[in-house]
């Protein structure tokens, strides 16, 4: 058992260390259990006298040294209590609280918290300071070394901190040397052998914490501060950043008790930016106003152009503490921090923020890193910043009255052709058969560095998705029509290759289809017919691959007929044969091979021969339903002639496409080889609807080999994928061939939820060809049950269908229903990606 706990001091662990002994070797030595001296170490206990007699001699301590080990104090000595008074509605921040004390329990002698201004540093410093403090005996004191809250007057010096601390341990002020280097030996002298807790708040910096640091680790250093404190010697490091929405909103309910609801304090959280100083402002607001409701207060909060001033209490307020960290940077950070409130998105990379301030991108990113430094910019990612939203507010109204409009709308500008520049190049090498998307880098170039393939293009995109977007958005507002539109045309390059893209019933919703009508709407204020047809070609375009197929109809025959009163042969070809893919997703395969032909020859005749390898390879879809397999070959042929040397996309998807056709002749393993090796070739472009079309094959290969098990494992993963792309032309085929899987591997119940969900999905979107596949599954479901008059059912409706689309599956389900209970199966053919 550990002796009863006292105040006395011990200083076991410094006379241990003298002797150059582990706390092991001290108890196999003594005899005394390890357990009681890492107590007795850590302030938890007094040693009683037979436990220092055996202690002493096995550190050979003589008289005086064994006194050390339990010196009681004088009474009449003044021991410092100097922690300011814990918020009594402390809450959250458990994880931290459990980290420090750990780290204190291991040896740390220093812990360094640094954040945001109002990000709770001192609250959660002070919260620890009152748990260990009675590990600390000799004292514990609180200094403010003003390091971004300055009074009146010049900040401290070491010299007035180190007569602080010593004149709150009671050493005579008479007795301290006047030289400053005398002064901190003084200082570590008296601190060597006393176990004293030091909060150093609100410091300037890490070497300011470091010169006040004691000789020894007996006593704890506490440090707060807006500077990153990670360099501070042998600190443990705390970075600490506003509480996730949980402990956030135990927060606000910690001071409003039972003023507010959960979804209130949610809303309270959200609107503060879940900053600990903002959110108790926030409380402190609807506690002075007792008629108000929690709505009252959100309504307030919910005006941006307010929200600071909603959050002022003078001094304590939020605008007031980051004006502090603001007053310590140099012009040009300043300038830089101003600019930043302009960014339109969430972050910036080097490039963006040296348009915005005017400097070259090394020097942006060194600027960067130190508002990083002074955490008035955070950084999520390699190479990325972003402002906190109050932050961001605050650098928002600091340029409205520090900069002239014309300087931030020239610096806005800079912004737009930085974004203009890396989307079209973008936009150009992912489709390099494009002539307006390579015309546009060309116009839009601004001697930036561009992308070596379509894999770095679309990790490109995928990073800067968000702030495009709000680009848009941001230069429409500006009136900055000209760039929005342009921005918008690139970005809208990206919409089969968005892993996030919605293409389903909320297509209204979706980044794409919301940056469109931006784009038309501009186009047709401006009374811009080029805009307008190239625009109304892409909403074609995402409502086709919604399955909106009377809507797009319209858009895509306006463009055309645009495109080709302006002389645009090449591109009104390729919206030409988006109609023809309509088709096709709705199992009107002749119809699709026609008016793909149509476009063929238009851009032949046209003289694009990018475009016409297109078309081709798009064409080669249709005619492997109507399994004309030869005609296949020659098409598949021709766009690989035509291809652009640097297309590797266009040239994995035909490898995808001669992948389908060695299985249906008759090589599934061949095949499925073919398809693996697509897929190790599309790594890097994430989940889209090429990769995933390409799984779906794979999977198909992998029933026809006779692994079903296999099968249904990629099968599965593709409809997650297509589930997740929201896209319902993949996900109705992927559930079709993993209901079939399913049924190879006996799964029957599974596989009659996919077939149903299949067939409710082709339904909705009108497609004729995957409705038929779905009730065959069915049919055959149905046969393995007994159930023979629900497998005729099916095959009647799967036959109508399949007779419908002209497909040759119909010739073989009318074989089997001709064949009285004879419940022979048929083939079933594999979904084909496009």
């Amino acid at each position: 058992m550990p002796d009863e706990a006292s105040d006395d001091l011990s200083s076991l662990r410094l006379l241990r260390q003298r002797a150059a002994m582990t706390q092991e070797e001290l108890a196999l030595k003594s005899g005394v259990g390890i357990r009681t001296i890492r107590d007795i170490e850590s302030g938890r206990v007094r040693p009683q006298p037979k436990t220092v007699r055996l202690l002493a001699e096995a550190l050979g301590l003589a008289g005086e040294g064994q006194a050390l080990l339990t010196r009681v104090r004088d009474p009449l000595t003044l021991v410092p209590r100097e922690l300011p008074r814990a918020l009594t509605a402390f809450a959250g921040r458990a994880d931290h609280l459990d980290a420090i004390t750990a780290a204190v329990d291991d040896g740390a002698a220093v812990v360094a918290v640094h954040g945001m201004a109002g990000v709770g540093k001192t609250s959660l410093a002070v919260r620890v300071a009152h748990g260990l403090a009675p590990r600390y005996p000799d004292g514990q004191l609180f200094i403010d070394l003003h390091g971004f809250s300055r009074p009146a007057g010049p900040r401290p010096g070491l010299r007035s901190v180190l007569t602080r601390v010593l004149r709150g341990l009671d050493v005579a002020e008479r007795a301290l040397p006047d030289d400053t280097d005398e002064l901190t030996a003084r200082y570590r002298s008296v601190l060597a052998d006393r176990r004293v807790l030091l909060v150093l708040d609100n410091a300037a910096s890490a070497e300011q914490v470091e010169a006040l640091l004691p000789g020894t680790s007996v006593s704890l250093v506490l440090a707060t501060s807006r500077r990153d404190l990670s360099a501070v010697a042998g600190a443990h490091s705390v970075p600490l950043e506003p509480p996730p929405m949980r402990e956030a909103v135990a927060m606000i309910g910690a001071a409003l008790a039972d003023r507010v609801t959960a979804d209130e304090a949610v809303a309270i959280a959200e609107r503060c930016g879940r900053l600990p100083l903002a959110m108790g402002l926030a409380a402190a607001r609807l506690h002075s106003r007792p008629l108000w409701q929690a709505e009252d207060l959100l309504d307030r909060l919910a005006d941006e152009d307010r929200l600071l001033d909603e959050l002022d209490m003078g001094h304590r307020g939020v605008a007031a503490a980051l004006r502090a960290s603001y007053l310590e940077l140099d012009p040009a950070h300043r300038l830089l921090l101003r600019r930043l409130g302009l960014v339109p998105g969430d972050d910036v990379d080097a490039h963006a923020a040296a348009a915005l301030c005017g400097e070259a991108p090394e020097r942006a990113t060194a600027m960067l890193e130190s508002l990083v430094d002074v955490h008035l910019a955070e950084t999520r990612s390699h190479g990325r910043y972003r402002l906190h939203d109050l932050v961001r507010l605050f650098a928002t109204r600091l340029a409205g009255i520090e900069d002239a409009q014309a300087d931030l709308d020239e610096a806005l500008g800079r912004m737009l052709g930085v974004h203009l520049h890396f989307a079209y190049h973008a936009a150009a090498r992912l489709h390099p058969n494009k002539r307006r998307f390579t015309d546009g880098a060309a116009a839009h170039d601004a001697g930036l560095p561009g992308f070596a393939d379509q894999t770095a293009a679309l990790s490109w995109f995928q990073t800067e998705r968000g702030n495009l977007e709000a680009a848009v958005v941001a230069a429409a507002r500006a009136d900055r029509l000209e760039e929005a539109w342009h921005l918008a045309t690139a970005f809208n390059a990206f919409f089969v290759h968005d892993p996030d893209t919605d293409l389903g019933g909320r297509m209204r919703d979706s980044p794409h289809t919301a940056v469109n009508r931006i784009a038309l709407d501009i186009a047709r204020r401006t009374g811009d017919t080029r805009k307008e047809a190239f625009t109304l070609g892409d909403a074609g375009r995402q409502l086709v691959a919604a399955g909106r197929h009377r809507e797009a109809i319209g858009y895509l025959h306006r463009s055309v007929a645009l495109k080709r009163d302006l002389g645009e042969f090449g591109d009104a070809a390729l919206t030409l044969a988006n109609i023809g893919i309509l088709y096709r997703r709705s199992g009107r395969f002749a119809e699709s091979i026609e008016v793909h032909e149509a476009a063929l020859a238009q851009a032949e005749a046209a003289g694009d021969t990018a475009a016409a390898a297109l078309i081709s390879t798009n064409m080669v879809v249709p005619m492997l339903r109507l399994g004309r397999f030869a005609a296949t070959e020659r098409r598949l042929a021709a766009a690989e002639r035509r291809l652009d040397a640097g297309d590797e996309h266009n040239r994995i998807r035909i490898g995808v496409f001669r992948g389908v056709l060695e299985r249906e002749l008759g090589d599934p393993a061949k095949a499925a080889a073919m398809h693996t090796a697509s897929l190790r070739a599309y790594r890097g472009e994430g989940a889209t609807a090429d990769v995933t079309a390409t799984l779906i094959e794979l999977g198909v290969d992998l029933l026809r080999s006779g692994r079903a098990g296999e099968a249904a494992t990629r099968l599965e993963r593709a409809v997650e994928d297509a589930v997740r792309l929201a896209d319902p032309s993949l996900e109705r085929t992927a559930r079709n061939d993993l209901g079939r899987a399913l049924t190879a591997s006996g799964r029957i119940d599974e596989a009659v939820a996919e077939l149903e969900r299949a067939a409710a999905i082709a339904a909705s979107h009108q497609d004729t060809f995957e409705l038929a596949r779905a009730h065959h599954g069915l049919a055959d479901t149905a046969s393995l049950r007994g159930d023979a008059a629900g497998a005729r059912h099916h095959l009647h409706l799967a036959a109508e269908g399949y007779e419908a689309c002209g497909v040759p599956e119909a010739a073989a389900v009318a074989e089997r229903l001709g064949a009285s209970g004879s419940g022979a199966g048929v083939g079933v053919r594999g979904a084909v990606g496009g």
